[in-house]
């Protein structure tokens, strides 16, 4: 069952307007590439290798698939609301997470941030490269930030200071486990019907059930 979450802190739930014009809705795609140690290579097939992310006001769905497999997560940021479904060829859950109980499945937020020289135009738009040091681990990441444009953060946004801009590319190392995720395409256009509902024949469980579930499941 865990096998959900090796995706989750790879991918971005993001709002906002383009070029500083309030934009109401759209959708953002993301391609991501994988490096995986000996101990984890057994677990690229359960990887996503494609996210869509739908926003519209400030609610986000994040789209995650691999085979059978999906992982679809639901915010609302004024309301901290956080849902998540995962589906399987075996079974479909519905877990919504307080607050409190989202840290627990949050990637770290504590990082230094050091701007390169570094800048190139990424779909458009100007982006610089900053180098990101996580303050326990020691271990650095690359993000590359544009100001371009404004995005409320969120599930994934939120790991990141806003002040910077918004990630278009960034690089993670989480346990041996290196992310790359890259900005395929922004529209800012109408989002499907019915795009932050929960389907009919989800059961809703618990995070401590989900955590206690045996892997498979």
């Amino acid at each position: 069952m865990q096998k959900w979450f090796w995706a989750l802190p790879v991918i971005l739930l993001l709002l906002g307007s383009c070029k500083r014009h309030e934009v109401k809705q759209g959708a953002i795609t993301y391609t991501i590439d994988y490096e995986l140690p000996d101990s984890l290579k057994t677990f690229a097939a359960f990887l996503p290798k494609t996210a869509i992310i739908y926003f519209k006001g400030d609610s986000t769905v994040s789209i995650q698939q691999a085979g059978p497999d999906a992982t679809t997560v639901i915010t609302h940021k004024p309301t901290n609301f956080m849902r998540v479904l995962l589906r399987s060829d075996k079974a479909q859950y519905a877990i919504d997470y307080t607050k409190a109980e989202q840290v627990d499945i949050l990637p770290p937020t504590d990082y230094t941030y050091a701007p390169t020289t570094e800048t190139k135009t990424i779909l458009g738009h100007k982006a610089t490269k900053y180098v990101l040091t996580d303050k326990t681990s020691g271990v650095g990441n690359e993000v590359w930030f544009t100001k371009d444009i404004k995005l409320v953060p969120n599930y994934v946004t939120a790991v990141f200071d806003t002040t910077y801009g918004v990630p278009l590319v960034f690089t993670s190392d989480q346990n041996g486990m290196v992310t790359r995720t890259s900005v395929k395409e922004i529209k800012f256009e109408k989002v499907p019907d019915g795009v932050f509902s929960t389907p009919a024949g989800y059961k809703k469980i618990t995070p401590e059930q989900f955590k206690n579930m045996p892997v498979g499941n």
